[in-house]
């Protein structure tokens, strides 16, 4: 019994210690690659924690293995903007301008009732009073409604020194656009850790130096 105890103690701390290591975040915002590997560990830990026939160690090598091959695929994930939108999605407009885009509609084999049932979540009971609703990577929705009065979507356009692709598109911006604004305030891309096009199409930016 004391054995059982102990094992289960070990685990949970080991276990406690791989989610502690992966980063705060809410249960609803991680990422696919991330839920599996919480998961898998907590199929890992259980089967040790219960079993005496099977050695404790068989349940952290996997679990350690897990936590290294998620901080590898994290920093591989975030090396490059177009493997992280593969793997973990990109931002979709799925409403615009009082309008359902049905492109992406069709695409996010989303129903009316479900798209109704988070606007409502939002506070926002007619599509018509939407004018901008974009669905994130983790599925949620974020709403910009007639009565905000914003000119235009605030969205990054550079995000850690890369150019973030997937908002120019919603912005309608190109790479050239983003390379003027650079010149202009005399910035390197690399230099940047985060810059905004905001509501009235200012940009606002703060460099990496300045965290």
């Amino acid at each position: 019994m004391l054995i059982v105890f102990f094992r289960a103690i070990i685990l949970y701390v080991i276990v406690f210690l791989v989610i502690r290591l992966m980063g705060k975040k809410e249960l609803s915002k991680v990422q696919p690659f991330e839920f599996a590997i919480i998961i898998l560990i907590s199929e890992l830990a259980s089967a040790p924690m219960s079993s005496r026939g099977i050695s404790i160690f068989d349940g952290i090598i996997p679990i350690v293995t897990l936590l290294i091959t998620y901080i590898i695929f994290t920093w591989f994930v975030r090396s490059s903007n177009k493997v992280e939108e593969v793997v973990c999605g990109k931002v979709v407009v799925i409403i615009q301008d009082g309008k359902i885009v049905e492109k992406e509609f069709s695409k996010l084999q989303y129903t009316i009732p479900d798209l109704m049932s988070q606007l409502r979540e939002k506070d926002v009971f007619k599509i018509q009073d939407v004018k901008c609703a974009m669905v994130e990577n983790n599925g949620n929705i974020s709403v910009v409604k007639y009565s905000d009065q914003m000119a235009n979507v605030p969205l990054n356009i550079i995000e850690n020194g890369k150019i973030a692709e997937s908002n120019l598109e919603i912005l309608k911006m190109s790479e050239a656009d983003v390379s003027k604004l650079l010149n202009k305030n005399q910035l390197n891309l690399e230099d940047v850790l985060v810059g905004t096009m905001d509501e009235n199409s200012r940009f606002l930016y703060q460099l990496k130096s300045e965290v």
